[in-house]
This record gives structure tokens, C-alpha cells and sequence, in this order.
């Protein structure tokens, strides 16, 4: 059900059990049919609103004609251990599907902070449904796990000087993705990144394709700390968690 609409989005429900659950909803005008979904999560203590005023998909979303969603987390957190917010995810992907009828193909997953160890948790329970993972400034705080069912395509944005979820940890979790991925051992850096941008904060970590053709990357934000960044000086990051997750497709999905 769509309870309001305004050029920002449509603030929308889903029934999830016995809970309805929020999110905001945002679709380019007149976007046509089989277009990617990306969902975008926040961090604890946040919400969808926050979400969308830092991340900032819609100019991106305009362009390259894709659905953007910022799910709201139960008491502005999100089940990082169990099934309610993997059920929501199920759930937004479907109704989606129904609505605009989405390319389930081309699902990407992102957030910010807790929402990044979302993203995290999410990359071992529904890889088959989603195409590539955008963490940023979050990873799952007791060790990287890896148990998914495919190799995945990860992207993640960090500041090093994030005083919620350190930095150290951000390279522990891709270089285990990159292990699990059987992606290069040596990393690739280019710093500053891009290259062409002298005072760049920015550097690139890439880890050379892996099984079935999926990379990681690591954007690191040198004297950053935790945020989502739009700096015009550094990286957006936004920008670049499109440009990474749209050379993704899921080979075959359930339908």
C-alpha cells in the first residue's frame, strides 16, 4: 500500500508476517519494465529518510533508469543474526517485481553502517537473488563469514578514520571475501583514486576476478570517518556502487 508520494519517493508498506513494514520507494519517471533494483539500508539509530538525504541515488537512479528502495529497520535496526529482515528483503524484491516488474536478474543490496553488516549477513543467506553486495562502513562485527552459496561481487566504501565501526576490520572482511571469491591474492592499488584526481582521499583495492568472473573492491577514505561520502574531493560513493553493481547479472534466478 502507498500511504504518500512526492518527487523524493513514495513512502510504502509491505505485510511481513504479522508486521507491516516501511520503506521508501523511489522510481524514475515512466521507467519502463525490466530495470535493476537496488536496495539501500540504514544505520542503526537511523532511518529511511537519513538514508536517502545521504546516499542520494535518485539523480543516478534518473539516468540509468533503476528502482531505488530504503527499507526501514525494526526500532531503526536490523536482524543481523536471524530471518525477519531477510524476509523483508524477500518481500520488497516481490512486490517490486509485481509493481514495476524489475529485472530479478540485476538485484543489488547496500547500507550504510549497520546496514552494511545487513548487506554483510544478507550476502550468506540470499545470494542467489541478489547480483552484488555494497557495504559501507559496516561488516559483521564477530568475523568475517563467507558461507554463501556463490561467489559474490563486493564493493566496500570505508573511512579510516571511523570511530563506530574501525577501518581494520573492513580489510579483514574483503580480503576473506576474496579468499571464499578464489580472487587474486595481491591486491591491486590505485591511490590516489581515481587516479586523474590528485587530492583525492580515495584509494582502490582490487582483488583480480574471481570464480565465475566477480571481483572486490575496497575504497578506502583516507581521514574520513563514518559516513556515507559525496565529496566532491574524494569519491562519491554512490556513484561508485552503481558502476561496480551494474556489470552484475544472476546467470539464472527462482522465480
Amino acid at each position: 500500500m502507498i500511504t504518500h508520494s512526492d518527487l523524493r519517493g513514495q513512502i510504502d508498506s509491505i505485510r511481513v508476517g504479522k508486521i507491516n513494514r516501511k520503506l521508501i520507494v523511489y522510481a524514475p519517471h515512466k521507467i519502463p519494465e525490466n530495470r535493476p533494483l537496488l536496495i539501500s539500508m540504514h544505520g542503526a539509530g537511523q532511518d529511511a529518510n537519513y538514508q536517502q538525504s545521504q546516499a542520494k541515488y535518485e539523480s543516478i537512479a534518473d539516468t540509468a533508469k533503476f528502482i531505488v528502495v530504503y527499507p526501514v529497520g525494526i526500532n531503526k535496526r536490523w536482524d543481523i543474526s536471524g530471518t525477519k529482515d531477510i524476509e523483508f528483503i524477500d518481500a520488497i524484491i516481490d512486490q517490486m517485481y509485481s509493481r514495476y516488474k524489475i529485472d530479478r536478474s540485476r538485484i543489488y543490496l547496500s547500507g550504510f553502517s549497520m546496514g552494511g553488516m545487513m548487506t554483510y549477513y544478507a550476502a550468506t543467506k540470499i545470494a542467489d537473488k541478489i547480483a552484488a553486495f555494497a557495504p559501507v562502513g559496516g561488516y559483521l562485527m564477530r568475523g568475517p563469514n563467507t558461507a554463501s552459496s556463490r561467489p559474490i561481487p563486493i564493493i566496500h566504501v570505508h573511512g579510516t578514520d571511523d570511530d563506530v565501526v574501525p577501518y581494520d576490520g573492513s580489510l579483514v572482511s574483503v580480503r576473506a571475501w576474496a579468499a571464499r571469491n578464489n580472487c587474486s591474492s595481491e591486491e591491486q592499488i590505485t591511490s590516489p583514486y581515481p587516479s586523474e584526481k590528485e587530492n583525492s582521499c580515495a584509494t582502490k583495492s582490487y582483488w583480480g576476478a574471481g570464480n565465475e568472473g566477480v571481483e572486490v573492491v575496497l575504497l578506502t577514505l583516507k581521514g574520513k570517518g563514518h559516513w556515507h561520502s559525496t565529496d566532491a574531493n574524494c569519491v562519491n560513493s554512490s556513484e561508485e556502487i552503481w558502476n561496480f553493481v551494474k556489470r552484475y547479472s544472476l546467470a539464472s534466478v527462482k522465480r
